[in-house]
């Protein structure tokens, strides 16, 4: 990808349709590659104060928790990997993830998260992982990263590539009616 490529990529993103409202008619309309950012764009316009995101996520049809809750996963662990997931307020996200995965026939993703909860849960509690993260800086969360063993969930994580999100936009189109919306 070249400056010209990246330069319209950027454009494209910045002018994007944001969907007030969401129909099936809607839907069918837009193309697969901007379904699920069209799906996460809605939320978002709607959020009046994005300390509230799990609570509003949680009272939307499961369809949009579906979405969000695994984007949000994805998102942060191409990113940052578990560690940046757990750590972010993203986090409060783990069992919705857990439980829309399932729903999406994730299997691979949704035994990779319970391996990464299981390793979480584990070393959050031990030291130096819980002094690091009582201290809730830029530096300790870094370092936090020598003392995880995350990273083998996060290597396993990248090799199914973007399989799901190809769910994700399967799951949309198989039931429009879980995204209806104003």
């Amino acid at each position: 990808m070249n400056i010209i490529d990246i330069s319209k990529s950027v454009n494209d993103f910045k002018n994007r349709q944001i969907y007030k409202e969401l129909t099936p008619e809607i839907l069918a309309t837009i193309p697969d590659n901007n379904l699920e950012q069209a799906i996460v764009d809605y939320i978002g316009a709607k959020l009046i104060d994005y300390r509230n995101t799990l609570a509003y996520v949680s009272n939307m049809p499961s369809g949009f928790q579906i979405i969000y809750s695994t984007w949000i996963l994805e998102s942060e662990v191409n990113n940052g990997g578990f560690n940046q997931f757990f750590i972010n307020p993203s986090g409060q996200f783990t069992e919705m993830a857990l439980m829309s995965l399932k729903r999406l026939n994730a299997t691979k993703h949704y035994a990779l998260l319970e391996k990464a909860i299981a390793i979480h849960t584990q070393e959050k509690e031990s030291y130096p992982l819980k002094k690091l993260y009582s201290r809730k800086t830029l530096k300790a969360f870094v370092t936090s990263y020598k003392y995880s063993s995350l990273d083998k969930c996060d290597k396993e994580f990248y090799k199914h590539g973007d399989g799901l999100s190809k769910l994700r936009v399967q799951y949309i189109r198989e039931n429009p009616s879980d995204f209806i919306g104003n």
